[in-house]
């Protein structure tokens, strides 16, 4: 939740800002530049509302969202009726609703970011002995705000103009489109340069929060963009899928930062895995482990439909206590069987009940077997961890913060880079054993850690697999796993898979028989948020337990039930997705091709 300055939107744009500039937004101010930078708190100020406009809306407030859904793990489970359905599922065309919103938010979130770094440098807090430390941390936010802005924009559309300074009067109102490789060198370049500005989160009272980036951030965030560039994505007019031009530097980029924040002993591990997100959604932040590197502040009952609303556990019915119903990203019995049952991350990250809000149905209940078991709740923001409760009815605004890097991220990012380079190192192996010493207790080391890992890395390859499950176990809801799947050139492969295995479930295979119980038997427990579920992994005998509820699971879903799930609601994932053209990429929308003069185009689109 939003704890830092109350954010006053001063845009100090020029006057002779163009209206007709499809890059940027109309927002005068009774400020000049110089006035507005020559004053700290004003400075402060500025950079506050770039951050502001990241958690908007149009940006991960709302619509951001539904780009990064649709994955093996995130999903939709609506048809395309909705533009935001059409978005996730691929279905987009240049005239879906959203699209030019988020494309004109995220550049009109550069341009005041330009503002901020045309600015800084030559400005009075900058060489004041005071305040000059201050000035190239707020120089050093605002570059990487901008730089995550790109990356957000070669994610979701490949080649994008590319503006790295504010508009002026002798501006090119109508950029063309630059090769994607070329932004993220520079941008990947222009982090290595301020990170020496940006200081370690808990080292300044200005950085004693999650809501403002830091060293570790800026660090952590230049290994993403370099994974990126080194992975695969589609390619602007030849439609070819391949690798950043210089792939192999970037992953020594993104060794060596994550290495060094690593060795900076500056963050580690909370223990306990749900507490992590018990913290976040009670508005808490944790200064003692620094695990979590930066959040994405909102503010309660603002109108963003973030966290719990969008990756929650359902509220069947908007209800009193806990406020509007939800959620809207989806999961599937298929991931939660992914798990080890002895993986502590599993019950906080995906659960077997939902939450009935009124008569009977009043508290948790497991999902129930007449709705097709499309209610899979990704369920690490709860509404029934918010302190305190929400108490209205139909409010979307929890104000719950968005956790966008983790230290465990920069640890499988390590292992992954190291594995690339060096193969299945005992530092790349130390790497992922960190990160699984904590989900499992200490008892399963040796066989849960130890023999598990000893067994995924005989070689690269089968390194590089485990990696790519254990990323999945660890960061589900993040925004994080479908544009992992895009540049490792998985996204296909792995929700095929997904639908393969869930067909497999239902129909009792054999592989899953010890795994997936054909009856659960639950009863709520005597804290009403939570349910005792006797067996959700495993099979017992009886036709009836004293005490317990009997309740018909997977394999015995009706026939028409399993069609309805398998044929149609899980074809609707990723259904204008060609896999044989990886058109993982959206199109631009048409106001926003009109309004560029003809310098833009959806070359892009195979």
């Amino acid at each position: 939740m939003k704890t830092f300055l109350k954010i006053c939107c001063v845009l100090i744009t020029a006057s002779h800002l163009s209206c007709e500039d499809y890059l940027t937004q109309e927002s005068p101010s009774i400020f000049t530049e110089r006035r507005a930078f020559s004053n700290l708190d004003f400075a402060k100020q500025a950079v506050l509302a770039v951050y502001n406009d990241i958690s908007s809306q149009n940006a991960y407030g709302r619509f951001l969202n539904d780009m990064d859904a649709d994955s093996d793990i995130e999903f939709k489970t609506a048809e395309s009726t909705s533009a935001l359905h059409a978005i996730s599922h691929h279905d987009a065309t240049d005239v879906t609703q959203y699209l030019d919103a988020i494309w004109t938010t995220l550049y009109g979130t550069i341009e005041k970011a330009n503002i901020c770094i045309d600015n800084l440098p030559v400005s009075e807090i900058w060489t004041d002995r005071s305040s000059a430390a201050e000035a190239r941390y707020l120089y050093g936010e605002a570059v990487a705000l901008r730089a995550y802005c790109y990356h957000l924009l070669i994610r979701h559309w490949g080649d994008v103009p590319f503006v790295t300074v504010s508009t002026q009067g002798n501006s090119d109102f109508y950029p063309p489109k630059v090769d994607r490789d070329s932004i993220y060198e520079s941008i990947i370049k222009d982090l290595e340069e301020v990170t020496d500005y940006v200081p370690w989160m808990g080292s300044t009272i200005s950085t004693q929060t999650t809501e403002r980036i830091n060293k570790g951030f800026v660090k952590g965030l230049r290994a993403r963009l370099a994974l990126h560039y080194a992975g695969f994505s589609l390619r602007n007019g030849t439609f070819e899928t391949r690798r950043g031009r210089n792939w192999q530097a970037y992953y020594e980029i993104a060794r060596q930062e994550c290495q060094e924040i690593i060795e900076s002993g500056q963050h580690r591990l909370n223990p306990s895995f749900e507490n992590i997100w018990k913290t976040i959604c009670a508005y808490g932040m944790d200064l003692s482990y620094k695990e979590v590197f930066f959040e994405f502040a909102f503010g309660k009952f603002d109108v963003g439909y973030m966290g719990t609303n969008y990756y929650g556990m359902s509220h069947n019915t908007n209800d009193p206590k806990y406020g509007r119903a939800s959620s809207t990203i989806k999961s599937s019995f298929v991931y939660y069987y992914s798990f080890d049952p002895a993986d502590a991350r599993r019950d906080v990250s995906i659960e077997v009940y939902n939450y009935g809000s009124s008569g009977a149905n009043l508290g948790m209940q497991v999902i129930n077997t007449n709705n097709g078991y499309t209610q899979w709740d990704l369920c690490k923001y709860r509404k029934s961890w918010i302190v305190p409760l929400m108490g209205a009815e139909a409010t979307n605004g929890t104000g719950v913060n968005k956790a966008v890097m983790r230290y465990s991220d920069v640890l499988l990012m390590y292992a992954e880079a190291e594995n690339q380079l060096n193969g299945p190192t005992a530092s790349a192996k130390e790497a992922l054993a960190t990160v699984r010493r904590r989900a499992f207790p200490a008892g399963e080391w040796p066989l849960k850690v130890d023999a598990y890992i000893d067994s995924v890395a005989s070689d690269e390859a089968s390194f590089f697999a485990a990696l790519v499950n254990e990323r999945a176990w660890e960061l589900s809801a993040e925004s994080i796993r479908k544009a992992d799947l895009v540049r490792w050139n998985l996204l296909g492969p792995k929700v095929r898979e997904m639908k393969e295995e869930a067909r497999k479930i239902v129909y009792d295979d054999p592989e899953y028989q010890h795994l997936v119980p054909n009856y659960v038997f639950w009863k709520r427990a005597a804290d009403p948020e939570y349910l005792d579920v006797l067996n959700p992994d495993y099979r017992l005998p009886g036709t009836a337990i004293e005490g317990y509820t009997r309740a018909a699971w997977l394999p015995l879903m009706t026939e028409a039930n399993k069609n309805t799930l398998l044929n149609s609601v899980y074809a609707r994932i990723l259904s204008g997705y060609d896999e044989s053209k990886n058109n993982h990429l959206y199109p631009i929308h048409a106001s926003v091709i009109s309004a560029s003069r003809g310098s833009l185009n959806n070359n892009q689109l195979p």
